[in-house]
């Protein structure tokens, strides 16, 4: 049996094929990517070595590398402090949530400045 990694080549040659063998059917011509979370800094840097690319750094200190195959893009990426990104999305999820449903959120007692 093959690995997934295996497979996951295999079906995207599979893809290939068919979009070759069938030019009527549409595609995205947006410039799709493949995303590959690394979620550490540290990984995309040793990442970016192993392929030979430079990696970018966005304004908030995360990492990524792109690896591009003409419209198509490979995108590593990873975050300065992948908790505290968890943490933010978290509460915006949960801030967004409440709104829809009428309700706000508040500092639990021990939060709120002494």
């Amino acid at each position: 049996m093959s690995s997934t990694r295996e497979q996951y080549v295999t079906g995207l040659r599979d893809l290939a094929d068919w979009l070759e063998a069938n030019p009527d059917v549409g595609v995205s011509m947006s410039g799709d990517r493949l995303l590959y979370p690394l979620h550490s800094n540290a990984a995309v840097e040793a990442f970016a070595e192993q392929v030979g690319r430079e990696v970018t750094v966005d304004e908030g200190g995360n990492a990524s590398v792109a690896v591009v195959f003409g419209p198509i893009v490979y995108h590593a990426y990873g975050y300065a402090d992948f908790d505290e990104h968890c943490a933010r999305v978290d509460e915006r999820q949960a801030r967004s949530w409440a709104e829809s449903h009428g309700l706000a959120l508040m500092p639990k007692p021990d939060d709120e400045a002494a």
